[in-house]
């Protein structure tokens, strides 16, 4: 670790917890939230939400996106966000630009397409990546 913080009581435990936990309702109200709950190497966190940045800027120019990531250090899960600010429903051409790239870029960095909150039932069909 380069930089961090370490709470020093209960007080600023809560503080803390409490910006970790108001992520997921900023990120829903952007806008159309696609999710992906990756597990990557953690020096590769910051390359892979880069990488997203720059894959979706070229590859989609029909709005504007927002990608937003936090995770668990310890255990290299990274939760990658990609929203339409103003937009609250599913681009399908968005979609296809995500996956399977976001998947695949996983794969490259010796990652896992399931993390904390598992497979589910949208990635069945990237399982033999």
């Amino acid at each position: 670790v380069v930089n961090g913080i370490l709470a020093q009581d209960g007080k600023q435990m809560e503080e803390m917890w409490n910006i970790r936990e108001s992520c997921n309702p900023i990120v829903k109200a952007d806008g159309y939230n696609y999710k992906y709950d990756i597990s990557i190497p953690i020096p590769e966190f910051y390359d892979m939400v880069e990488e997203m940045k720059d894959h979706l800027s070229t590859n989609y120019t029909t709005r504007s996106t927002r990608t937003v990531s936090w995770g668990h250090v310890i255990d290299g899960n990274l939760h990658l966000n990609i929203t339409t600010p103003g937009i609250f429903t599913e681009d399908k051409t968005l979609t296809e630009v995500i996956e399977p790239y976001i998947f695949e870029s996983v794969i490259r960095r010796n990652g896992s397409i399931s993390a904390e909150h598992g497979l589910g039932q949208c990635k069945n069909n990237y399982l033999p990546m």
